[in-house]
């Protein structure tokens, strides 16, 4: 069986110290720089970079709301803010009473309803990974935990028919699969897929390659999944059987991707690198010594109605 079809990416932006958590709207790339404390809009045609605002409490996942307003998530006081589109920000939850780690990936459904990442640790404050936890946070602002015991959770994104949402297990290493109730309540929770499938040892962990996990990704038209492999630097597609179809390989930890442009077949990818002689990319995010990259590919399949 002939293997994966490998795919070239073009650069269209640096200068961030640590991009996450990408968004396509309206001829614009929305993204995080963690560390960097701001969100960004990036014009993928020019490369033109503009500063939307400082979060001085870390940004991390974002999504648009059904009315158009960007949802932002802040990670070290564990707040949810609401940014109108006169440029106004609001208060949109308080979450400093649930979260047990940090703010992060979230998706938000045709209801506004934010389905959001607890990490379960403090890993740039010195904690060590451990189970965390998928909160949904409704449109009134109340919030309650959707399941708990996953470890470091990342990557949310929910299927085009809306009954399922995917979230990757970054420690586990694995994607984590739900059905979605006609209340938002998730049930039937299933690991779908393994990095160790596409691994060259065939494990999974801290190798010699890197950190063999998932970190971000998005879903196409047809149930495609792509996803973004740190320690081994490229950007996979997966099918609904769990094939590996195309693969893009980078310079650097592949974080996060989405689906975006006129015609939804392109996709931004955001690749992060760190000095080798750093502990780990967390030592090297709080020392500020990271470095981002936006680049983009052209693709087969286009972004469907899939959520972000």
């Amino acid at each position: 069986m002939a293997g994966p079809k490998e795919l070239a990416h073009e650069p269209i932006a640096d200068g961030l110290l640590f991009g996450e958590s990408p968004r396509y709207r309206n001829g614009l790339i929305y993204i995080s720089d963690m560390t960097g404390r701001a969100i960004y809009t990036i014009n993928p045609s020019s490369g033109e970079k503009k500063k939307l605002f400082v979060a001085e409490n870390q940004p991390n996942g974002m999504c648009f709301a059904p009315d158009g307003s960007l949802i932002w998530s802040s990670m070290f006081d564990a707040k949810l803010y609401r940014r109108d589109s006169t440029g106004t920000t609001t208060l949109y939850s308080d979450l400093s009473n649930v979260m047990t780690g940090y703010c992060g990936d979230m998706a938000i459904d045709t209801n506004g309803r934010v389905y959001l990442d607890d990490t379960g640790a403090r890993v740039l404050h010195g904690e060590q990974p451990r189970p965390g936890r998928l909160l949904i946070v409704e449109t009134d602002g109340s919030v309650y935990v959707a399941d708990e015991n996953i470890i470091f959770p990342n990557a949310l994104f929910i299927s085009n028919d809306g009954n399922s949402i995917y979230c990757a297990e970054t420690f586990g290493y694995g994607l984590l699969k739900w059905d979605i109730g006609a209340d938002g309540r998730l049930s039937n929770r299933q690991k779908v897929w393994s990095p160790a499938a596409v691994s060259p040892t065939g494990q999974t962990g801290i190798t010699s390659h890197g950190l063999i996990g998932i970190d971000g990704g998005c879903m196409d038209a047809e149930g495609g999944m792509w996803l973004s492999l740190l320690g081994l630097e490229k950007f996979i597609r997966l099918d609904q059987q769990g094939i590996v179809t195309h693969e893009i390989n980078v310079n650097g930890h592949a974080t996060a991707c989405t689906l975006g442009g006129e015609d939804g077949m392109t996709l931004y990818l955001v690749t992060n690198w760190f000095p080798e002689d750093e502990e780990s990319i967390f030592t090297a995010m709080v020392a500020k010594k990271t470095r981002c990259t936006v680049s983009y590919a052209k693709v087969d399949i286009p972004k469907g109605t899939s959520r972000p």
